[in-house]
């Protein structure tokens, strides 16, 4: 047995990590999004206090990145896996079981520090030992991981209302000790490389990262686009389509968990034209901008119009199939960027895409309260106009991310 482990060591280290990444998934995209009213109504929180849940995970989650980018330049990978899944586990637990609104955001805060480790050291463990092929090694990641997503809207919706919202998140904490557990075994075995010194915990690294103008381009395309997909995915999405398309909250899930497998297979489909295309980058690049001012257009003129039906469903799930970017941003960073400080542009991207999305849950949770929600049904319901600014906020985000890819430049 231990001979079988030692052999397929880098596989198995690899698919225990996938696993993890898909908990944070589940984690981040399942609070608040999918559970927004039953979040409400436990707690009697307001709508920017349950927000708040999403931004105490992503704001740590985002400025983590930018110290997960050098530890991994200066560990490796598989070692900052390693004390991520620590915090991570005790994080999900903590959020699962206490009831006081300050440990709550902490427990939320402690995930994200965690799940902050996974993507950035699975992608440097896959440069490491697939250099030829490490794009598509990272969409398969990202797909697999993203599954998370699709399991943190309908069946996560569906579980809570079989079992509970408490005894689902007990039962999510347990799944996320499990594969930390597994992952130790191959972690004992793989060869892990030596400890880099001469990487230092400098800003220096950013300075390098942020002097160059192509970069400003990449990181607010991609990052602006990312925070207002991932919005509609974590925040707001499955509350619009209940409170002001009359859909129904099993539905809603539905939608949202199919918006998480498009943008999970988008993200390998992306990584596949992209090399059909001779490596290029940009036109995908344009085709995304593109669908991001188009369904923020229309979902303003769809709400201010009144037009409550399944349009802007559809509309999300055309979002999500333009939403993954890693396998084609990954690669224009490493071209506008030297090889010393390529983990570290990718760390910085990666802050800017996640400090955008607490960003927009904030101000998104703060436009809300501007208009007094009505209970209805033991439900808090807010109306068109609420929405109507929501959408007028996030669409002028939309022309934004238009903008930055027209001056984005390929190096090929």
């Amino acid at each position: 047995m231990f001979e079988l482990i030692k052999k397929y060591r880098v596989w198995l280290l690899f698919i225990c990590g996938t696993m993890l990444y898909f908990a944070a998934n589940l984690q981040r995209v399942a609070i608040p999004g999918a559970v927004f009213n039953e979040l409400q109504t436990k707690w009697g929180l307001s709508a920017s206090q349950v927000t708040g849940f999403g931004a105490s995970f992503m704001y740590v989650y985002a400025f983590a990145q930018l110290f997960v980018g050098l530890l991994c330049d200066r560990y490796g990978g598989a070692r900052v896996m390693f004390s991520g899944g620590i915090l991570f586990v005790l994080g999900g637990f903590l959020f699962a079981l206490v009831d006081n609104y300050f440990l709550l955001c902490l427990g939320r805060a402690l995930t994200g520090f965690g799940a902050s480790a996974f993507y950035l050291g699975l992608v440097s463990e896959a440069i490491r030992y697939f250099k030829r092929n490490y794009s598509l090694v990272i969409s398969l990641i990202v797909m697999t991981g993203y599954a998370g997503g699709i399991v943190a809207n309908a069946p996560f919706s569906f579980a809570v209302g079989c079992w509970g919202l408490r005894e689902t998140l007990i039962i999510a904490g347990v799944f996320s000790l499990l594969f930390y557990l597994l992952y130790l075994i191959p972690f004992k075995c793989v060869r892990k490389p030596s400890v880099c010194y001469d990487v230092k915990f400098s800003g220096k690294n950013f300075l390098a990262v942020i002097k160059i103008r192509n970069n400003w381009n990449i990181f607010l395309f991609s990052g602006v686009n990312w925070g207002l997909y991932y919005s509609i995915q974590t925040v707001i999405g499955k509350k619009y389509l209940e409170d002001f398309c009359g859909i129904s909250t099993g539905t809603a899930a539905l939608v949202l968990s199919t918006t998480s497998v498009i943008s999970a297979v988008a993200g390998f489909v992306y990584a596949i034209t992209s090399k059909k295309l001779g490596d290029r980058r940009k036109p995908l690049c344009l085709l995304t901008g593109s669908m991001c001012f188009f369904v923020f257009l229309m979902l303003t003129i769809l709400t201010a119009s009144g037009c409550r039906n399944f349009i802007p469903a559809i509309l999300m799930c055309c979002l999500a199939s333009t939403s993954s970017l890693s396998a084609i941003v990954i690669p224009l960073i490493k071209e506008s960027n030297s090889a010393k400080e390529t983990g570290s542009a990718i760390a910085f991207s990666n802050f800017g895409a996640y400090i955008l999305v607490a960003v927009f849950g904030n101000v998104i949770g703060g436009i809300m309260n501007l208009f007094p929600p009505e209970k209805i049904g033991g439900k808090l319901i807010y109306s068109q106009y609420a929405y109507v600014s929501v959408f007028a906020f996030m669409f002028l985000c939309a022309c934004g991310v238009l903008f930055w890819v027209i001056k984005l430049k390929e190096q090929r």
